[in-house]
């Protein structure tokens, strides 16, 4: 049995619950660029992690790729104004604080690296990092396990050395794919 010597963390809806900010964002900005109404599956595709280009159709029937470019970079905009809507894994920030002193602490998100640090400072997060891993370092969102395996090779550690921490269905497969043990951390809703 290996020693446990890196915790690697997801941020959205492991961390911290941001798919509420991320609903009211989205809403607006494809209020905004459409003058359409999503759908009211938009707040549980987001729950899921799929990628806006991927839910985007699904949630505004007919947009056109040029729109889904303008919501994604009206959403980017809109974003941090909504960050008081997302509500911080108070038990798991505090873990992560605490093993940060004597642990390689790693935040594994494909969410983009603007949003994610913009999350992060929020929450005053950023510092109880040793490396992290945002969805500009990669070609394949989750659950594909690249992002994992980055984490993997930033450390140096062997799979078997990390226990990481997720909440979807898509990130316990890409860390499970990495060969990565994973603790499912159960929703929490605002």
């Amino acid at each position: 049995m290996s020693v446990i010597k890196a915790f690697f963390f997801d941020l959205d809806g492991t961390l911290v619950n941001t798919h509420q900010a991320n609903t009211s964002a989205y809403t607006e900005a494809i209020r905004l660029v459409t003058a359409r109404e999503p759908s009211d599956t938009l707040h549980s595709l987001i729950k899921s992690g799929e990628s806006s280009r991927d839910f985007l159709p699904k949630v505004v029937v007919g947009i056109q790729d040029n729109e889904i470019d303008s919501v994604n970079e009206r959403k980017k905009i809109l974003y941090p104004a909504r960050l008081h809507e997302s509500l911080l894994n108070e038990f798991l920030s505090n873990f992560l604080k605490q093993m940060f002193s004597c642990s390689t602490t790693v935040l594994v998100t494909t969410a983009k690296k603007e949003n994610a640090l913009a999350v992060l400072r929020h929450h005053g997060l950023e510092q109880f990092f040793t490396h992290m891993v945002f969805g500009d370092d990669v070609a394949n969102m989750k659950p594909h396990p690249e992002a994992y395996l980055l984490a993997l090779e930033k450390t140096g550690l062997r799979k078997d050395e990390v226990l990481a921490f997720e909440d979807s269905a898509k990130g316990i497969e890409s860390a499970s794919g990495a060969g990565i043990n994973v603790v499912h951390v159960r929703t929490f809703e605002l």
